[in-house]
């Protein structure tokens, strides 16, 4: 299922004959899907499908680099927590708290309130919406591990808290980090895809499944293939990582 989502954004420019933007059916304007155009044409004659598959390059690039920011952030954090217990602990893990009472939206809203409007700015602002619940588990794996026979032993042999946790406690949390970043592309795409919806990606040309979905929306009683096309593809891409994710958990444990 992922193979697909990534070869369609792959081969975007290749199978595509103009670029997203180009408006060059406006006489075919909200033409039903045929051989020449599969998903049909869009109110201002674009080809739908073309917008499709552009929309999986910039939703799958939005979706990877704030998961980026948010495994490696919240790894860095949890892991900090767990190692050096005391005040820092209780500071991260209640700013974590209080970040997890609200709706991963919600924090993304807050944090495009203050970023200007681009799409590298929904990247942080997904980032920063999925990055309490990585710090969380993260820092649950480390604080159990910590406790474990076997860093026991490597602190008793004069070992350094840093290099247990570097050398005895990250290898074995790297299937949960793995398992974390494929829940997390999941929930990226489903956030991209909603604050796009609402208008603030920042660039109204780039097309995105969300803002597909936004456009198309006043044409859902006359034309609905628009819309169906990009809210099929963002299920059929959350689904995916949430069974890798499923596949990755039974497998690690």
């Amino acid at each position: 299922m992922l193979f697909v989502v990534v070869l369609a954004a792959t081969l975007a420019s290749p199978l595509s004959k103009h670029a997203p933007t180009e408006q060059p059916y406006r006489a075919e304007a909200l033409a039903a899907p045929s051989w020449q155009h599969p998903l049909g044409v869009d109110g201002v004659g674009r080809d739908a499908l073309t917008r499709l598959l552009y929309g999986a390059r910039a939703t799958l690039g939005i979706a990877l680099g704030a998961t980026a920011i948010a495994v490696l952030l919240g790894t860095i954090l949890g892991a900090t927590a767990g190692v050096v217990r005391g005040w820092l602990d209780v500071i991260i893990s209640h700013v974590t708290d209080f970040l997890l009472a609200f709706p991963s939206i919600l924090l993304g809203l807050v944090a495009l309130s203050v970023l200007p409007p681009s799409p590298a700015s929904v990247t942080v602002a997904v980032g920063v919406a999925s990055l309490p619940t990585v710090v969380r588990q993260v820092r649950a794996a480390f604080v159990s591990e910590g406790a474990k026979e076997y860093v026991m032993s490597a602190r008793a042999t004069g070992a350094g808290r840093w290099r247990v946790a570097a050398l005895e406690i990250l290898p074995n949390c790297v299937a949960l980090i793995l398992v974390l970043t494929t829940l997390t592309l999941g929930s990226a795409v489903l956030e991209s895809a909603g604050l796009s919806f609402l208008g603030l990606s920042g660039q109204p040309d780039v097309p995105e499944w969300g803002m597909m979905l936004r456009e198309e929306r006043s044409t859902l009683r006359v034309a609905p293939w628009l819309c169906i096309a990009p809210g099929l593809a963002i299920t059929w891409t959350v689904l995916a990582f949430n069974l890798l994710s499923d596949g990755l958990r039974r497998r690690v444990r």
